[in-house]
């Protein structure tokens, strides 16, 4: 018997040494790749593979077309690739994946092809209501929403998976929708690179309310406030990427945003801005005084931009860098349309207006995290529609703006270069507001 358990585990351990000696001569393999919205470069994709990798061979290897300025980061299994250049090419990125790990075992070559630009949406006006519209790559329109009487909001997911948008009836009561979205940005085969795929709309509001505002982070969370007919029936809800929800229970003067890398939000009051997390984990809540409003955020440095509305009527645009008191970059007596800023929060850009000879003149300011202006240029004739957002697109280094020119009651879509700030182009289409989808 005992010569029988001695040669049964002699065995057993042959064959896990064996295993053990087949699973380390197989090659490496890539366990997941996705984009990285949360990066200081142009665009970025993280790569997982089955064993730790040699970064500087695979970054000698790998083959990125059309050729731009890149570089990888990380260590061990987990890499980053990080475009550096403005991406102007209409084709995807094509990527040849080639290297070796770390014990010198050659990776099989995988070509991948990767659109790491934001697709245009906007709330068009059609001649029987307004519905939301995805421009794809071959200049076609898409709808993405039923046509409805008005839409007040529409806010775009943070991965790029999905919109939220809130539609007003005739006697001005709302509903609350929300519209995932197929995405394909990245994939093996270049004829899967395809606009994103409307899936079934869903209403997030059982009967209609007074109001409905909305906001979403990088995760693809959505906060939905809301306000119905009766008496306290303000809501705010989280609606989590996987569909979970979960009401919160926050007080609040305003609407309410949630922080771009998820868990925590900034909560206006009558008198400060509050930083809480989304969870309550007892920790104190960090509030900022003054009557101020959130401007932009910049999601890789944790920066975001806000305007402060002073008692004699200026107004200031500061940067607030995480555990330091906020710093003025600009202080004038023109109102504040508008801000953006890029992912590290060193480029700030904000619209600028004064009345002027009985018509409103705006202009567009580029200053550094030193509160220096790099540049700026008048918008004249045309002007930002109040209310509307602009964002910046660090793939292709446009400004998105919705504008009206001088003289005319419709707004248009305005593109410009971030760095030179010209117009690069206008979309002649009746819209009411125009946004970045995240790819």
């Amino acid at each position: 018997m005992t010569k029988r358990l001695i040669t049964f585990l002699a065995i057993a351990t042959s064959t896990v040494l064996v295993q053990q000696q087949l699973l380390l001569r197989r090659p490496p393999r890539l366990i997941e790749i996705k984009t990285q919205l949360i990066q200081s470069g142009r665009a970025a994709l993280d790569l997982r593979f089955s064993r730790p990798m040699d970064r500087q061979d695979l970054a000698e290897r790998t083959a990125v077309k059309p050729e731009v300025s890149h570089r990888w980061l990380g260590e061990n299994n987990q890499l980053r690739l990080i475009i550096e250049e403005t991406i102007s090419s209409n084709t995807p990125i094509g990527i040849d994946l080639n290297g070796t790990d770390q014990r010198g075992i050659q990776f099989r070559q995988q070509r991948w092809w990767w659109d790491p630009r934001p697709w245009l949406l906007v709330v068009r006006d059609l001649h029987n209501g307004q519905q939301v519209q995805l421009l794809d790559r071959a200049g076609e329109w898409r709808p993405l929403s039923p046509i409805w009487p008005q839409i007040t909001n529409l806010v775009p997911l943070g991965n790029g998976q999905g919109i939220a948008m809130v539609s007003s009836d005739d006697s001005g009561r709302e509903r609350i929708w929300l519209r995932r979205l197929r995405t394909s940005n990245l994939n093996r085969e270049f004829s899967a690179i395809q606009a994103p795929q409307p899936l079934q709309l869903e209403s997030l509001s059982e009967q209609p309310v007074l109001f409905g505002h909305l906001s979403s982070n990088l995760q693809g969370d959505l906060l939905v406030q809301s306000g119905g007919l009766q008496p306290d029936s303000e809501r705010v809800t989280l609606i989590r990427q996987d569909g979970s929800k979960r009401s919160l229970d926050v007080s609040t003067s305003g609407p309410i945003s949630l922080l771009p890398p998820g868990g925590g939000m900034v909560v206006p009051s009558y008198d400060s801005l509050n930083l809480r997390a989304l969870v309550n984990n007892k920790q104190r809540q960090q509030a900022l005084p003054g009557s101020r409003e959130l401007g932009a955020f910049c999601p890789a440095s944790g920066r975001a931009i806000l305007i402060r509305h002073w008692p004699d009527y200026r107004r200031s645009i500061e940067l607030v860098i995480p555990g330091i008191a906020p710093k003025q970059l600009w202080l004038g007596t023109q109102a504040v349309l508008g801000v953006a800023c890029n992912g590290n929060g060193d480029h700030i850009w904000a619209v600028l207006g004064r009345w002027q000879r009985n018509r409103g003149e705006h202009e567009i300011i580029l200053i550094n995290a030193e509160g220096k202006i790099l540049k700026r240029n008048n918008l004249s004739p045309w002007s930002i529609k109040g209310g509307t957002p602009i964002q910046f697109d660090s793939v292709s280094n446009r400004l998105l703006l919705t504008v009206i020119k001088n003289g005319e009651s419709s707004s248009q879509v305005g593109m410009m270069d971030a760095t030179h700030l010209r117009w690069k182009e206008q979309l002649s289409t009746n819209i009411v507001e125009a946004q970045w989808l995240s790819p």
